[in-house]
């Protein structure tokens, strides 16, 4: 099948010894290979986007090769050209994947990031938008009044214009080339975001390197549920699909939320080779494995999988270890799970595991690794006889092997502060050269200078990631720690500044600049925790309830996260440098070991939500059902339960995906029936859900339930702190936060 418009490239030696097709050499780009793959493969599919209710819309290599020449041709109709920057919005779905290759089939620069939420701040969007000089918004074809509708408010925004796909365009052979491939933003920067410029070379030698490390193949199956703006959920999930020639599986990420389970049925289903997923979804999963009936059980296999990479935010020993002891029982395979390490800046992957290398772990000396020394108390592999760790031993701590080095690269750790290199088992900022790193940050020269120096002695350009780690005597990477305070939950970036101004910017008693934010491992995953200086009257008379809804309030709606902990302190008491920087680490450091000399309150969020209790007074209307899900919106937001407006909006109440999967698990039990997993969406208020509901229901109930309202938590009056001792203090703070303290 001859495809009009696609370049026959060179035919010499086609198929490989393995019997995969062989990529001309002088391809340089992927939506080069797409030409190659339409040519070649026209027939097969590329990929497969599931829907809620598990329905798959396929799109095959010249289908898709197609499409992307049409869009093409129109966006170089409407002068968009060589260079331009084309900011990419979309809801998950190949459309995305066409606007995304359209641009770099004429030479304009991506720039894929989220779609805003309504009625949130454009803030993010505004700022990436100057930063990245951009010239148009490219969206979703039944998207575009909608999307404008939203940036209306916004005199940055609304004054570029957006495109999308047109119906019966003709595709032309138009063809354009930058060395810029997409600038890949940083997820979690507000105010001062930046954009790493991954070049066609780079992106090319990393999808070449990942090839070669998960083994892919073109008859391997990828099934990803990852953002398509996240570099993993891009180039691991998107475009290594291309390059490697085999077919991708791909899930809306609010699906995967909804129900976790669909991630492993469609690792089932179509029987996956690969997939790739942060730590907290291998914990979520591995819970609801936990929990399948016996008629659910056959309906999962993961026989098929040989690569289960771990990746995008700090991997916890005892979640793979969890993940193991049930996936094993439907078929997993020992050795599958892979973590890894990488960042946008090196394109992708930076280290990983081989198929046949096992992942390693390290039993450390709590007390030397936090004093910057490395004392091993023993070592292993995540292999199905590992026992679970005792995450609250004293003195002692784990940590899991993040692979090895990628070939044609070197991966160096050096002292921070004079870039000398260090030896083993020693711990520095990771450092790493090769082909695969990225140019640098788009208008930013100085920054990119910082970040990406070139070695004194050979001249070099290296990347230094601002991670800390330790490379072990065979090698393999070993990943402590962030020197920029990175916040990662969930596999995205927060960083803590803009976290910070948006909690002390909460109220008045609120001390300006006198914030520290950073995440604590709990039960597998990253939760926020905040320490808050509030003014010396403030002291005197302490509102932490106040306080504390109006901080989670706010970071919320701004950031889209939770804050777990909040422990109010008395002015100028955070630790902070001699030119008054917030010292983080230290400051998460004195929490961990309960190191505060003064406390005038603490707000948990675990507790509040803990004291919405379940009663046993019976649901027998509307109206009560109707207080039951206002009682578990209430107890996800930590706020009671009369000031959830029944009308308006889950999502402009604040509700998270994560918050919206444990309504569902709650409605669920209550009801004695499964909610489908579309249902918060479309009704998607309470008033609309517990009508929804309640005309599904015409049986009684076993066990009727409703919420009970929210009891205040504690808080320490300052009477109560003045005449304790230091070590009372400290057992106060450890009642108070459930002894987390031993959380590390």
């Amino acid at each position: 099948m001859q495809i009009k418009g696609v370049h026959t490239f060179e035919k010499e030696n086609n198929m490989t010894n393995d019997g995969n097709t062989k990529i001309h050499k002088n391809i340089g780009s992927v939506v080069q290979i797409l030409n190659f793959r339409a040519q070649h493969t026209p027939d097969k599919t590329a990929y497969g986007m599931l829907d809620a209710e598990f329905n798959l819309s396929e799109i095959t290599y010249s289908e898709l090769f197609l499409r992307v020449s049409a869009l093409s041709s129109s966006l170089s109709a409407l002068k968009i050209a060589e260079g331009n920057r084309c900011i990419l919005m979309f809801h998950q779905g190949i459309d995305f994947i066409v606007s995304f290759l359209a641009c770099n089939r004429i030479g304009a620069v991506p720039v894929p990031i989220n779609m805003p939420g309504r009625n949130k701040s454009l803030a993010k969007w505004e700022n990436i938008s100057m930063n990245s000089q951009a010239r148009c918004i490219i969206t979703d074809k039944t998207g575009v009044f909608s999307l404008k509708d939203m940036l209306k408010n916004s005199e940055t925004l609304s004054a570029l214009p957006v495109y999308s796909e047109q119906e019966d365009v003709s595709a032309e052979t138009i063809s354009g080339f930058n060395e810029l491939a997409f600038l890949q933003y940083t997820s979690g920067s507000t105010g001062d975001p930046k954009g790493v410029m991954v070049t066609h070379s780079a992106l090319m030698n990393n999808l070449k390197q990942i090839k070669d490390k998960f083994r892919f193949h073109e008859d391997s199956v990828m099934v990803s549920w990852l953002p398509f703006y996240h570099d993993m959920g891009l180039i691991l999930g998107i475009l290594q699909g291309i390059y490697s020639g085999y077919k991708v599986i791909l899930m809306n990420p609010a699906d995967f939320m909804q129900q976790p389970m669909n991630w492993m049925k469609a690792i089932s289903a179509y029987g996956a080779t690969h997939t790739t997923a942060p730590n907290f979804a291998y914990e979520l999963a591995a819970d609801k494995l936990e929990k399948l009936t016996h008629a659910e059980l056959v309906s999962i296999s993961l026989k098929s999988l040989e690569r289960a990479i771990c990746g995008a935010e700090p991997v916890n020993m005892n979640t793979l270890l969890k993940f193991n002891k049930t996936a094993q029982h439907f078929g997993l395979r020992e050795h599958t799970l892979s973590p890894g390490y990488g960042l946008a800046e090196a394109s992708l992957v930076v280290s990983a595991y081989k198929p046949g290398q096992k992942a390693g772990w390290l039993k450390l000396n709590r007390t030397d690794l936090q004093s910057g020394s490395i004392f091993v108390i023993d070592k292993g592999y995540l292999g199905f006889s590992q026992q679970m760790t005792n995450e609250a031993a004293i003195g002692e701590t784990y940590l899991v092997g993040n692979g090895f080095v990628v070939d044609e690269h070197q991966l160096s750790i050096r002292n921070p502060e004079d870039g000398t290199e260090l030896s083993e088992q020693a711990i520095g900022e990771i450092c790493f050269a090769g082909p695969s790193v990225t140019k640098g940050y788009w208008n930013r020269p100085e920054e990119t200078k910082n970040t990406f120096p070139a070695d004194e002695e050979t001249g070099q350009v290296y990347l230094r990631t601002g991670d800390l780690g330790f490379k072990d005597t065979n090698g393999e990477l070993y990943i402590t720690g962030r020197i920029k305070d990175l916040i990662i939950i969930r596999g995205m970036n927060y960083y803590p500044q803009d976290i910070e101004r948006t909690a002390f910017n909460a109220g008045p008693d609120l001390r300006v600049d006198g914030a520290a934010a950073f995440s604590v491992q709990q039960e597998g995953e990253e939760k926020l925790i905040l320490i808050q200086e509030v003014n010396r009257s403030a002291v005197r008379n302490p509102q932490c309830d106040k306080w504390a809804k109006k901080i989670r309030e706010d970071v919320l709606k701004v950031h889209d996260i939770p804050v777990e902990i909040i422990v109010f302190i008395p002015p100028m008491h955070i630790p902070r440098t001699t030119s008054g920087k917030i010292q983080r680490n230290k400051a998460k450091l004195m929490y961990l070991n309960c190191e505060w000399s003064k406390i005038v309150g603490i707000s948990s969020l675990e507790q509040i939500r803990n004291s919405f209790n379940v009663s046993s007074e019976k649901i027998d209307s509307r109206e009560a059902l109707a207080e039951f899900i206002a009682g578990l919106v209430a107890r996800q937001l930590a706020i009671p339960t009369a000031e959830i407006d029944q009308n308006i909006p889950f999502a402009e109440l604040g509700i998270n995906s994560m918050m919206s999967l444990s309504i569902r698990n709650s409605l669920e039990q209550a009801m004695g029936f499964t909610v489908p997993a579309a249902s918060l969406f479309n009704y998607n208020t309470v008033q609309q859900m517990s009508e929804h509901l309640f005309s599904l229901c015409n049986i009684s109930f076993n066990k009727p339930v409703q919420a009970k309202k929210a009891a205040d938590h504690t808080v320490f009056a300052q009477s109560e702190f003045d005449n304790c001792s230091e070590d009372e203090l400290f057992e106060l703070l450890k009642k108070e936060l459930g002894e987390t303290d031993d959380a590390y």
